[in-house]
C-alpha cells in the first residue's frame, strides 16, 4: 500500500497523465483488454527521458516483450512500480538482470556473465510470469527461470520505461542510469508501451548510438550537450579534440570537482579559448590568442597536472607558471561537452567571478572531432547522455551562425536583423463585414523597447505594448489579450506574479497594467537583448481572424550598461614568501585584476601605504619605489618586490578602471632567512695548459626559495695559485672574449659562462691541485669556506727554446725554429709531431700562417716554423717601442704542454707622424683662432708639415687672421703658421651646432708619390656655441578637448613652441601659466599638487596633467621664455560628455591580391580622454571584411589596439577578387566608451570592369490572394566575375498591393519554414526560388515594386521597375450564344468563345472540356472524324478555326452545351459556361396529310 502522503499525489500526477492522453494498462490475465494496441515504431532514449504510464489494477500474468540496442554497460530497461511490490529489468555491466518483488517474496534472474548485451546489436529479452513460475529468455535462448509466489503485482505508480524520472524509493537506490539506446519494441501482455511519445523520446532509432569514434559530435541546437564518464586529473589531464564553430561565446567542457566549488571549465569566449580552473585556493584564468569562431576546424589540447594548466589552439599553447594550479581535481558527477545543464550552470552564475556564457541553456553550434580523453578515443557512442547531438559534422553553413547567442542578433527564425522589431507581425487583413473599428487594421500592438539596467529589474508597461486600437470601442477586454512567451531572453527572465503563469509562460494585457510581470537581468555585460511573444485575443466577437490565430512581436530589451568594480584575484592564495634581502618577481601568477568591462590596458593598481617605505621597484628603475602601476606592468613582469630587511612589508593595494575601485586586498608577505646546501661541488680535472668550463654539473647549490628565482653569488676570496677563473662576456655569445674575475653567478654556471684556465708554465713532477676556497651568497647570507678542488694533469711537453720575436712597426718577420722549439720530457726513438695551438692572439699585430691571420683556437705546426710558414707584422706604426704577446699551448697527442706566453717587442719608428687634433670652440657668427694646440703634426725627426683643404668647411671659412677680404678662402698652410696663430675659423651666423675640415698633411721636402705612408688624414671638427637670437614661437595650437569632470594629459600634441635658435632644447623652454576657473594643471606622478610653470620637455614626456572643473569652455593663458625672449599664446579648452571619434583619413589604397598598412594615417582617432597608451583603444571588427583579412604577424586578426596601428603592424591582405572596394566595420572602445567606424578600402584594379547588366527582365504574373515564386527567367541581374550570391536587389519601393517575403527554413528538421519579409535579397535567393510576392489586396489587378540592383563592382542599376499582373483565381471563358440554320455548322472561334487577358491564352497545355455535349448536334474538328462529337479539344485549335458546332438536322429549336477551361500547367480552371444555340429553321420538308376522317353535315343545318 501506498502511504498516505504518496497516495494523493500519484493520484493527481495519474489523474493529469490521463487528461493528456496517456495509455492505461489493465491488470489481470493476458485477455485484460488494453487500450490503444497499435504497432509501433522504434524509440530513441538519449540518457535523461522516460516513458511514464499508469497501470489501472494489479498484473497477475505477465507477458513482457522487449526488444532494445545500446552500447552502455548500465541501463535501466522497465520499472513497474509499486510501494513495495515492484519489477525491475535494467541492463547492468552488460548483463540483463530482473529483479521482482511481490509482497515479502524477491526474485532475480540474470543473463550469464559471458553473454554481453552492451554491443550496439538489438537483441530481444523476453519474461513471463504466469501459474507461479517466471522465465527469462534473450534472444531465443532460454536463459533463467525460477518459482514466484502466485499473488498479484500491485503496482499503482506505473509503468516507466527508458527511466525512473523523478520517482524517489528506497528500492531504487544503485540502479543503473537511465537508457541511451533505442527500444525497438516494448509490450506487456500484448500492448505497446511506446505510445504515446513524449518530446524528449523521438520516433525511430538515432544514427548517434551507432556512431563510433571517427564519427564527429555534432552539436546541432541551442540546448545541445553530452555527457561523458568523469574526466580524472589525479596526475594529468588532457583533453583533445577538432573544433568548428562559428560560435563567439559558448561552453566547451565543464567537470565539477569534489568538493563543492571545484571546477574546470572551458569555453569560447569572445571568439578564443578561456579556460578556468576553481581549486579553492583561488581561480586560474587562462586565455588563447588564436581565434576560433571562423567556422574552419581548429586543433585544440587542454592540458592539467598538479602544477599548469594549458591550452593550445592549432599548437599554439597559453599556459601558467610552473607553480600555477597546486593540487588536484577529484572529479564529480559527468564530463559535459558542449553545453551545461541545470546544475552546472548555476555552479557557474553563483561563482563571483560570473562565468557563465550568457543564458543558462547556452550550447554550442558546431562539431567537436576526435574527441580524445586522457588519450583515450571517445565517440557519441561512449555518451552518457546526449540533448540534440547529431551524428556527423553535417549541419548546414547557416546553422553554424552564432544566431543563438550573438549580440545584437535576432533569432534566425525570425525578422532579418535589419528589419526594424515594430515591423515583424506579419500585417493583418482583416475580413470584410467587420465593425468599423477594425478599418486599415494591420497589428493590435505598437512595441517600444523595455529599458533594463545591467543586473536590475523593470516592470513590462502599457507603453511597452501599447494596443493600436479603442479596446472597447472593438468591444475586447484588456484580460481577453494572451501573452505567450514563445523565446525567452538570452540573459534575464520573464517573472510572472500570477499563480501558474510561471510554468505556463502565459499572462494578459491586464496582468501588464496591473505590474504582475517583470523583466529580471542576469548581470550580463551584453547591452540588448530580446522576448519573443504570440498574442492572441480570446474573445467571441467579430475581429480580424488573425487575432484568434495570434501575432507574433518581438520586444527589443535595451540594457544600460554598469560600471562592474575590478576583482583582485590571487591564484595561488594570499601569502607569498620571499627569502630575506632578495627581491621577487610580482607577476599575474602572484596577482591579477579581472574585470569583464575594461581590458588590461584601463586598470591601474594602486599601493596604499607610505611612498617611501613601499618595497614594490620598477626592474629598469631600481630603487625608486612605485606607488602605482599598470595591469599590462604587472603582465609584462616589469615589477619586482625588494626586501631589505626586518620583517616583510604586506602589500595593500586595490585596482581601478578609471570610473571605480576595488575593495583593498593585502598580500601577505613573509621573508625568511635563506638556507644554503650545497647539491653538487665535483670539482674539475684538466690538463696542464687547458681551459675547462665550471657547469651545473660541478658546481650547484639549493636554497630555501618558494616561487622565486634567487641570485646566488660565488667569489673566491684570495688569489689563485696555477690558473684564474674567467668569465665570457657578452651575454656568452660564441667568440665573446674571457675575462679574469674573482666572482660570478650561478646563473653564469647555468649559462655555460664561467671556466678555469690554467696558465702555469712550471715543470712538475706530478699533478697539482688547486684549491678554490669559494664563498656563496644569497641576500646577506653567506657560506664560507666551499671546497671545489682542480686536479691539473702535469704536462709532458716542454719548449727546448722560447725566444722573443723582435721587430719594426710593421715589418713582417718570420718566426723560426730560433724563436720557438718544442721537445718531450722523454723523446722516444721517433719525433713526434708538434703543434701549436694559439689561445690568445696578440692584438697589435697578426699571426699569419702562409699569409692567413690565426685567430684563437687556430695554430701551427713545428714543421711550419722550420719552413719559415708563420710570420707576425705590427698593425700600426708608432714613433716608441711597445709590447705585444701571444697565448700557446703545444700538444703531441696525447702530450701536451703548460699554457706559454711568447712576448713580441716592436720598436719605434722616428718617422712616424703623430697627430694632435683637439675641437674648437667658436660662438655662432663669430671667429676662432685655430693654433698648433688644436691640430699639429710632427715626427721625432721632422715638424715640418704641410696641410692642403680636401673640403671647404659648410657653415664658415678658413682664413688669415687680420684680413679684410671676405671671399678669400684658405686651402693650404704649414705647421709654422700654426704656431704662429695666424689661421682663423670664421661662423657664418647660421643656426647650425658644428662645422668640419677634412685634410691631408705631408712631410714637406718629401714626394707624395715616394712615401705614401707619410701622409695623414684626418677631420678638423669645429663645435659652435649657440648665441639666443630668437624668440620662441608657437607650432602646435589647436582646441584642447576633455571630458566634462575629468582629465587627461597636456602633450606636445595639444600645444608646442620651437626656437630658431641652434641648439635649441625643449627643457630650455619654460611655460608659466595663471590661475584658472575651470580646472587645474597638476603633476602626474602627485595629482594634488598644481603646477604653475614647466617645460616643454614636461609636455613631451606626458608629465602634465589637466583636471576639469567648471565651465564647459575656457583659455589658459601661457607666458613662454627660453631664458632671454618670451612669448605670450592662449590654449583653448573645451569640455563635453566623453567621446572616441575615429575619422577614415587618407582611406587605404590596396593593390589586386596585395596589402597595405592600416596605421593612424588610416584610421585617425580623436578623443577627449585621458589615454596613455596605445594598448588602453581596442578595436574590433564587427563587419567585413568582404574582399580580403586583417592580419597581425602573419596571423589573422579580428580584435587590435591603437598600439598596434602606431607600430603599423595591421594589415589588410587582399585575395585578389575583382572588387574595387572593401569595407571593415569597426566597435571602439576605450574604459567605458564605446564608438562605431568604418574603414573604406580602395582595390587598384589592373582592368576596367564589366558593367552590372539586367539579363532577365519580364512581368510577373501572381494569383488572387495567392503567391508567386520570382523566378530566374523573369529576373535575373550578371556581371562577369561576381557570383549570384554577391549581387543584392534592394526594395527601392515596396509594392502597394502585395509583400515581397523570403522563405526562411527552420533550425530543425522538422520545423516548417516561415516567409519573412525582406527588404534585400540576392541574385541567388531568385535562382533558388527562396523570394516570393504575396498578393494581399483582392481588389487591385496590378501591382509594381521598384529595385536598386548592385554587386560592390561599378555603378549600380537604379530604379528597376518589376510589374505585376494579378490573375483572377478561375480561367476567365467568356462565350456569345449563337444561332445555326437547321442542319448548318458554325466555327467556334472569338468572339464566340474568349479567354481574356494576356496569360492564360498563351499556356500551351490550355484545353476546353466538354462537361455537356450538344443534344442536337456534335462538335467536331475540321478534317476529323465526324461520327461523334468532343469531349476535348486545344485552346490552339479554336484560335486556328479548327473546331465547329454541327446541327443534326432534326426540326428543334434550340440547342446547347457546356465547356470548362482547363490550365494544365497553372491547374486552373474555368468556370462552366453555357452556349445557347438558336436553331433557325428551313422549309425543306412537303406537307403530309396527317388526318382525313371526313365531314358529315345534317341537313337541317344548310
Amino acid at each position: 500500500m501506498a502511504s498516505a502522503a504518496q497516495e494523493p499525489k500519484h493520484k493527481d500526477m495519474y489523474e493529469k497523465e490521463s487528461e493528456q492522453g496517456s495509455v492505461w494498462i489493465g491488470g489481470g490475465s493476458l485477455e485484460t483488454p488494453f487500450l490503444g494496441a497499435v504497432t509501433t515504431k522504434p524509440a530513441s532514449f538519449f540518457g535523461e527521458n522516460h516513458l511514464e504510464m499508469p497501470v489501472a489494477t494489479a498484473l497477475t500474468d505477465i507477458d513482457l516483450q522487449l526488444q532494445f540496442s545500446t552500447s552502455q554497460p548500465e541501463a535501466l530497461l522497465l520499472l513497474a512500480a509499486g510501494p513495495a511490490d515492484h519489477l525491475l529489468l535494467q541492463l547492468y555491466s552488460g548483463r540483463l538482470q530482473v529483479r521482482l518483488v511481490l509482497g515479502q517474496e524477491e526474485l532475480r534472474l540474470q543473463t550469464p556473465t559471458e553473454m554481453l548485451l552492451s554491443d550496439s546489436i538489438p537483441h530481444t529479452a523476453v519474461l513471463t510470469v504466469s501459474e507461479g513460475w517466471a522465465t527469462l529468455s534473450v534472444d531465443g535462448l532460454l536463459n533463467a527461470s525460477s518459482a514466484v509466489p502466485e499473488a498479484p503485482l500491485e503496482v499503482p505508480y506505473g509503468l516507466f520505461v527508458g527511466g525512473t524520472g523523478s520517482l524517489g524509493l528506497s528500492y531504487l537506490r544503485g540502479t543503473s542510469r537511465p537508457l541511451r539506446g533505442c527500444l525497438h519494441a516494448a509490450t506487456l501482455n500484448g500492448r505497446s508501451l511506446l505510445q504515446p511519445l513524449t518530446p524528449d523520446v523521438h520516433e525511430g532509432c538515432a544514427e548517434e548510438f551507432s556512431a563510433g569514434d571517427d564519427v564527429a559530435l555534432g552539436f546541432s541546437g541551442p540546448h545541445s550537450l553530452a555527457a561523458f564518464p568523469a574526466w580524472g586529473t589525479q596526475d594529468e589531464g588532457t583533453l583533445e579534440f577538432i573544433l568548428t564553430t562559428r560560435s563567439r561565446q559558448a561552453p566547451l567542457a565543464f567537470q565539477a570537482g569534489g568538493r563543492h566549488g571545484d571546477f574546470i571549465y572551458v569555453d569560447i569566449f569572445e571568439g578564443h579559448l578561456r579556460a578556468v580552473v576553481e581549486k579553492g585556493q583561488g581561480t586560474v584564468l587562462l586565455h588563447n590568442s588564436v581565434p576560433v569562431a571562423d567556422g574552419q576546424p581548429h586543433e585544440v589540447n587542454v592540458h592539467i597536472n598538479a602544477h599548469q594548466l594549458e591550452i593550445s589552439v592549432d599548437q599554439y599553447p597559453t599556459r601558467t607558471s610552473n607553480r600555477g594550479v597546486l593540487s588536484y581535481l577529484e572529479p564529480r558527477g559527468s564530463l559535459l561537452l558542449g553545453g551545461l545543464d541545470a546544475e552546472a550552470s548555476h555552479h557557474l552564475q553563483e561563482h563571483r567571478l560570473g562565468l557563465t556564457p550568457g543564458a543558462a541553456n547556452a550550447s554550442l553550434l558546431g562539431c567537436m572531432e576526435d574527441l580524445s580523453v586522457n588519450g583515450q578515443r571517445w565517440g557519441l557512442r561512449e555518451a552518457l547522455l546526449t540533448h540534440d547531438m547529431a551524428a556527423g559534422c553535417r549541419l548546414e553553413e547557416e546553422e553554424y551562425e552564432d544566431d543563438a547567442y550573438g549580440h545584437y542578433e535576432a533569432f534566425s527564425t525570425l525578422a532579418p536583423e535589419a528589419w526594424p522589431a515594430m515591423e515583424l507581425p506579419e500585417p493583418c487583413v482583416p475580413e470584410p463585414g467587420l465593425p468599423p473599428v477594425f478599418a486599415n487594421f494591420t497589428q493590435l500592438l505598437t512595441i517600444s523597447p523595455l529599458v533594463v539596467a545591467e543586473g536590475g529589474t523593470a516592470w513590462l508597461e502599457w507603453r511597452h505594448v501599447q494596443p493600436t486600437l479603442d479596446l472597447m470601442e472593438a468591444e475586447l477586454r484588456k484580460s481577453q489579450v494572451l501573452f505567450s512567451v514563445t523565446r525567452g531572453a538570452r540573459h534575464g527572465e520573464l517573472e510572472l506574479d500570477i499563480p501558474g503563469a510561471q510554468a505556463r509562460k502565459m499572462f494578459t494585457l491586464l496582468d501588464v497594467v496591473n505590474r504582475k510581470a517583470r523583466f529580471i537581468h542576469d548581470g550580463s555585460e551584453d547591452t540588448s537583448d530580446q522576448l519573443v511573444l504570440e498574442v492572441s485575443v480570446t474573445a467571441r466577437v467579430p475581429m480580424p481572424s488573425c487575432l484568434r490565430r495570434g501575432q507574433t512581436y518581438l520586444l527589443p530589451i535595451q540594457v544600460n550598461p554598469v560600471n562592474d568594480p575590478p576583482h583582485i584575484i590571487f591564484p595561488h592564495g594570499s601569502l607569498m614568501v620571499i627569502l630575506e634581502h632578495t627581491q621577487k618577481p610580482l607577476g599575474p601568477e602572484v596577482f591579477q585584476a579581472y574585470d569583464p568591462d575594461s581590458a588590461c590596458e584601463g586598470l591601474t593598481f594602486q599601493l596604499l601605504g607610505a611612498p617611501s617605505g613601499l618595497p614594490v621597484e620598477r626592474r629598469d628603475q631600481p630603487g625608486e619605489p612605485v606607488t602605482e602601476f599598470s595591469c599590462r606592468e604587472l603582465e609584462d613582469g616589469n615589477l619586482v618586490y625588494v626586501h631589505h630587511s626586518g620583517p616583510a612589508q604586506d602589500l595593500t593595494f586595490r585596482v581601478s578602471d578609471g570610473l571605480q575601485a576595488s575593495p583593498p586586498a593585502t598580500l601577505k608577505v613573509v621573508a625568511v632567512r635563506p638556507a644554503i646546501q650545497i647539491r653538487r661541488s665535483t670539482g674539475l680535472c684538466l690538463a696542464q695548459g687547458s681551459a675547462m668550463p665550471i657547469l651545473p654539473a660541478n658546481l650547484s647549490v639549493e636554497t630555501n626559495a618558494v616561487g622565486q628565482d634567487v641570485s646566488v653569488l660565488f667569489r673566491i676570496p684570495g688569489a689563485l695559485q696555477f690558473g684564474e677563473l674567467q668569465k665570457q662576456g657578452a651575454g656568452g655569445v660564441e667568440g665573446a672574449e674571457w675575462w679574469a674575475t674573482q666572482a660570478f653567478h650561478q646563473r653564469d654556471v647555468e649559462q655555460g659562462r664561467v671556466r678555469y684556465l690554467s696558465t702555469d708554465p712550471q715543470h712538475h713532477a706530478e699533478d697539482t691541485v688547486e684549491n678554490l676556497a669559494l664563498e656563496v651568497q644569497v641576500g646577506q647570507e653567506i657560506l664560507s669556506n666551499l671546497s671545489f678542488p682542480v686536479i691539473i694533469q702535469r704536462a709532458t711537453v716542454w719548449m727546448l727554446r722560447l725566444e722573443p720575436l723582435h721587430t719594426q712597426n710593421t715589418q713582417q718577420e718570420a718566426l723560426t725554429t730560433a724563436h720557438l722549439e718544442a721537445t718531450l720530457e722523454e723523446a722516444g726513438p721517433s719525433p713526434p709531431t708538434f703543434h701549436y695551438e694559439v689561445v690568445q692572439a696578440p692584438r697589435k699585430g697578426n699571426l699569419q700562417l702562409q699569409g692567413t691571420r690565426l685567430s684563437d683556437g687556430q695554430g701551427f705546426t713545428q714543421d711550419d716554423l722550420q719552413a719559415g710558414r708563420v710570420t707576425y707584422a705590427a698593425t700600426a706604426r708608432a714613433s716608441e717601442a711597445v709590447e705585444d704577446a701571444f697565448r700557446f699551448r703545444v700538444t703531441a697527442p696525447p702530450y701536451f704542454s703548460p699554457l706559454y706566453t711568447f712576448p713580441i717587442h716592436i720598436g719605434g719608428d722616428p718617422d712616424a707622424p703623430v697627430l694632435t687634433n683637439i675641437l674648437l670652440v667658436v660662438p655662432e657668427g663669430g671667429e676662432g683662432v685655430l693654433s698648433a694646440d688644436h691640430l699639429f703634426v710632427k715626427s721625432l725627426n721632422s715638424a715640418s708639415y704641410l696641410y692642403e683643404v680636401m673640403e671647404r668647411p659648410r657653415h664658415g671659412r678658413l682664413a688669415w687672421r687680420g684680413t679684410q677680404d671676405k671671399t678669400t678662402m684658405v686651402t693650404s698652410f704649414t705647421n709654422e703658421d700654426l704656431l704662429r696663430g695666424q689661421l682663423v675659423y670664421q661662423h657664418d651666423d647660421s643656426e647650425t651646432t658644428e662645422d668640419d675640415i677634412p685634410f691631408v698633411a705631408t712631410r714637406q721636402g718629401e714626394s707624395s708619390g715616394d712615401m705614401a705612408w707619410e701622409e695623414v688624414r684626418g677631420v678638423f671638427r669645429v663645435a659652435i656655441q649657440p648665441v639666443n637670437d630668437h624668440a620662441p614661437v608657437q607650432t602646435i595650437s589647436r582646441v584642447f578637448h576633455v571630458a566634462r569632470g575629468g582629465r587627461r594629459l597636456l602633450t606636445t600634441d595639444d600645444v608646442a613652441f620651437s626656437d630658431a635658435d641652434s641648439g635649441f632644447a625643449d627643457a630650455q623652454l619654460v611655460l608659466t601659466r595663471k590661475d584658472l576657473l575651470f580646472g587645474s594643471i597638476v603633476a602626474v606622478d602627485e595629482p594634488t599638487r598644481p603646477i604653475y610653470r614647466f617645460t616643454q620637455e614636461d609636455l613631451r614626456k606626458r608629465q602634465v596633467l589637466f583636471v576639469h572643473s567648471g565651465a564647459d569652455r575656457g583659455w589658459i593663458q601661457l607666458q613662454v621664455s627660453d631664458g632671454q625672449h618670451q612669448a605670450t599664446a592662449l590654449l583653448e579648452v573645451q569640455a563635453s560628455e566623453p567621446y572616441l571619434h575615429v575619422a577614415n583619413g587618407s582611406g587605404l589604397v590596396v593593390p589586386r591580391g596585395g596589402q597595405g598598412t592600416i596605421d593612424t594615417a588610416v584610421l585617425h582617432l580623436d578623443t577627449n580622454l585621458d589615454i596613455r597608451s596605445g594598448d588602453e583603444v581596442h578595436y574590433h571588427v564587427t563587419a567585413g571584411p568582404r574582399w580580403g583579412q586583417l592580419l597581425r604577424a602573419s596571423q589573422p586578426a579580428t580584435t587590435f589596439s591603437q598600439q598596434d596601428l602606431l607600430d603599423g603592424v595591421i594589415l589588410y591582405s587582399h585575395n585578389g577578387s575583382l572588387s574595387p572596394r572593401d569595407t571593415l566595420a569597426f566597435s571602439v572602445e576605450a574604459g567605458p566608451v564605446h564608438t562605431d567606424a568604418t574603414l573604406q578600402v580602395t582595390i587598384a584594379l589592373e582592368s576596367p570592369l564589366a558593367p552590372l547588366k539586367l539579363v532577365r527582365h519580364k512581368k510577373i504574373y501572381v494569383f488572387q490572394g495567392e503567391a508567386a515564386e520570382i523566378r530566374r527567367d523573369q529576373l535575373e541581374a550578371a556581371q562577369e566575375g561576381v557570383p549570384p550570391a554577391d549581387i543584392t536587389f534592394s526594395v527601392k519601393s515596396p509594392p502597394s498591393a502585395g509583400y515581397l517575403v523570403m522563405v526562411s527554413h527552420g533550425a530543425l528538421a522538422d520545423e516548417p519554414p516561415s516567409l519573412d519579409p525582406v527588404q534585400s535579397f540576392s541574385q541567388e535567393a531568385v535562382d533558388v526560388g527562396r523570394v516570393l510576392y504575396l498578393h494581399s489586396r483582392p481588389e487591385a489587378w496590378s501591382d509594381a515594386f521598384l529595385l536598386d540592383v548592385a554587386s560592390g563592382l561599378g555603378a549600380p542599376l537604379e530604379g528597376v521597375r518589376v510589374e505585376l499582373e494579378v490573375l483572377p483565381a478561375a480561367i476567365p471563358l467568356e462565350v456569345q450564344n449563337f444561332s445555326v440554320p437547321e442542319g448548318s455548322s458554325r466555327t467556334l472561334a472569338p468572339p464566340l468563345l474568349r479567354v481574356t487577358g494576356p496569360y492564360f491564352p498563351t499556356l500551351p497545355g490550355l484545353s476546353l472540356q466538354v462537361l455537356e455535349p450538344p443534344r442536337h448536334g456534335a462538335l467536331q474538328k475540321e478534317d476529323g472524324p465526324q461520327a461523334r462529337t468532343l469531349s476535348a479539344f486545344s485552346w490552339r485549335e479554336v484560335e486556328e478555326q479548327l473546331i465547329r458546332y454541327v446541327h443534326d438536322g432534326s426540326e428543334t429549336l434550340t440547342d446547347g452545351f457546356v465547356l470548362m477551361a482547363n490550365a494544365s500547367e497553372t491547374d486552373r480552371q474555368s468556370h462552366p459556361v453555357a452556349f445557347t444555340v438558336t436553331i433557325l429553321p428551313v422549309n425543306d420538308q412537303p406537307p403530309v396529310l396527317t388526318t382525313n376522317t371526313g365531314l358529315q353535315v345534317r341537313q337541317t343545318d344548310f
